[in-house]
């Protein structure tokens, strides 16, 4: 059964030339689980719009065309009553809050549709208590960070019977174990015959979700990949996010060591509430620092204060005082709505005072250009898309020159594409003009594309700090290694799932299946074909990765190892003295 019914043939924004859809066919079927995926502008967020009933009720324009849910056009139900069968996560959390209080938010929608009490507080502990945030209970919406936010938005979608759940960009403010629980909760409303339809960059986590993958470009919709359909030869040929996070191909940035800029025991409250406890860590001028911890240990706060918006305690090497940190450093926000005053593209990076100012002018435009927004320079940056706003917010940055540019998840709802242009746009930068720049992310994919150094925020304090290169290879924390872990999961591989792998080895004729972790010159050694020459055993490569980080390189490699028992032993103790990390997985009958 078909739960909703489009047939759009133009849908155009109200003081907009041409359409932002068209030419849209789709049947969306009850308990499916669809992702819209594609550039940032490609139509994905106006396509949710229409579908959700947000447009023509909250957003003006000219749809021709039809659309129907649960039977019934889209047009003939009441403003408001939607609600009763659809749930929405909107990209920016913050835009459909309507209380102060974490507790308060999730309950109103059941309160505005008349739950009873009983019902009501039962309900809301049970959100609750599904996105693990019940801590959150009587948090300020104001004070909680952007991943805090995302998941009481998707809490409150949880209040009342939905039939349809829509998100925009859900993990645009998540960091990978927030991911993982979102993971987890799609699969039960999946189970529970919920139908969801999720707008997405970031692919890895749906891949083994999704019923149907929709590819859109230029307003339309260009491809549609059934479950298992899309390889990563695919995302490359269309230019998607990996489906795999550990196929992340990652870059050498080359940055001169200079002089560093100290930050020794920053404090910061708020009322009683104490945010960041005698903080320190080095930050090299000239250099990328990417600073990442979970949600709501204090990456935000950090970059606020770095910035100049919070004032604090303690030493920061480029301005104790707030008003010298405004001046020195730029901070953009995670909500780029709220760097965002303007009326076109333009006027967000030509100020009054610059309007004459030839150099200026040609600078603004070679931004607008790389960001590919020159076409829209005109346009309000409201009737923008989500991803095109974050790029109008970061060249808006750039034009203003700072000493040390703090990005807060700047690139977190890009699509590859933008995201890989940004990255380069920042590393050309920092490299030409040796600006210090300091990424608060929680994709590691960024800190592997452009970042020299890594700090680790826990509890308001830095617990790890290091080169890239040694993060991702001798992590020390457990925060580092979790976060290591969502790119190299020490997990079995999908592929090799089959294999029915036992503690104990129960035949002789068991073949050994072992895990081996190594870097530096290491991973060019023949290990494998020195093992089995030397030691008379078989070994077949089951599954391999080797990555880059600033030169150094590490992987993993999961093999089976056959022969005599003498034989392995020997081979296993050749490993332990090698500068390679070994551990056998478990074992596996010959026939397997």
């Amino acid at each position: 059964m078909s739960i909703i019914e489009a047939r759009i043939k133009n849908f155009t924004y109200d003081n907009d030339e041409s359409p932002t859809l068209h030419a849209i066919d789709l049947n969306i079927e009850e308990g499916e689980l669809v992702v819209l995926t594609g550039f940032s502008g490609c139509g994905k967020t106006t396509l949710t719009r229409i579908l959700n009933g947000l447009i023509p009720y909250h957003y003006g324009g000219i749809l021709d065309g039809e659309v129907r849910i649960l039977g019934k056009n889209i047009l003939d139900y009441k403003k408001g009553e939607l609600a009763k069968y659809i749930g929405n996560v909107f990209q920016n959390p913050s835009d459909q809050f309507f209380a102060t209080i974490a507790e308060e938010e999730v309950a109103f929608a059941g309160e505005n549709l008349g739950m009873d009490f009983q019902t009501l507080c039962e309900k809301t502990d049970a959100a609750f208590q599904t996105m693990q945030i019940e801590s959150l209970k009587g948090a300020k919406l104001s004070e909680l960070s952007g991943g805090q936010k995302q998941k009481v938005a998707i809490a409150s979608t949880l209040i009342y019977d939905t039939k349809l759940l829509f998100f925009d960009e859900p993990s645009s403010n998540l960091d990978y174990e927030g991911i993982v629980q979102f993971q987890a909760m799609i699969r039960d409303l999946k189970a529970m015959g919920k139908t969801i339809i999720i707008a997405e960059h970031r692919l890895f986590f749906l891949n083994e979700l999704y019923d149907r993958l929709i590819y859109m470009k230029d307003g339309t919709i260009e491809k549609i990949f059934l479950k298992g359909e899309l390889t990563t030869e695919d995302c490359r040929r269309y230019g998607l996010r990996a489906i795999r996070y550990d196929s992340l191909v990652c870059e050498n940035p080359s940055v001169p060591k200079q002089a560093v800029t100290h930050i020794e025991d920053l404090s910061v409250s708020i009322g009683r509430r104490e945010l960041i406890k005698n903080l320190s860590f080095d930050v090299h001028a000239g250099e990328i620092t990417a600073v990442i911890g979970k949600n709501g240990r204090g990456k935000t706060t950090l970059g606020k204060v770095l910035g100049g918006l919070l004032s604090c305690k303690g030493y920061i090497g480029y301005g104790t005082r707030q008003r010298q940190r405004l001046k020195t450093a730029y901070y953009m926000m995670q909500d780029v709505d709220y760097q965002i005053f303007f009326d076109t593209v333009e006027n967000e990076l030509i100020p009054s005072s610059k309007r004459k100012d030839e150099s200026y002018l040609q600078q603004a435009a070679e931004y607008l250009r790389i960001i590919d927004l020159w076409e829209k320079r005109l346009d309000h940056p409201q009737e923008l898309s989500g991803g095109q706003k974050q790029r109008v917010g970061i060249a808006r940055a750039l034009v203003s020159n700072p000493s040390v540019l703090l990005s807060d998840e700047a690139t977190s709802a890009l699509d590859p594409g933008t995201v890989k242009s940004i990255l380069q746009l920042l590393k050309a930068i920092n490299k030409k003009l040796h600006i210090t720049i300091i990424l608060i992310t929680h994709q590691m994919e960024v800190i592997k594309s452009i970042a020299d150094r890594v700090a680790v925020i826990e509890k308001g304090q830095i617990i790890e700090e290091s080169s890239v290169s040694d993060l991702f290879t001798s992590p020390k924390t457990d925060t580092s290694k979790n976060f290591i872990g969502s790119i190299s999961s020490n997990t079995l591989p999908e592929g090799l799932s089959h294999y029915n792998i036992h503690t104990l080895k129960q035949h002789e004729t068991d073949h050994t299946i072992m895990r081996l972790s190594f870097r530096g010159d290491v991973a060019n050694e023949p290990i494998i074909t020195q093992l089995s020459k030397s030691y008379n055993v078989e070994i077949s490569i089951l599954y391999g990765t080797v990555d880059f980080i600033q030169n150094v390189s590490f992987g993993k490699l999961i093999i089976d190892i056959s022969g005599t028992e003498k034989n392995i032993s020997s081979a296993l103790h050749h490993l332990h003295k090698m500068p390679i990390e070994s551990e056998v997985l478990g074992y596996v009958s010959h026939h397997n």
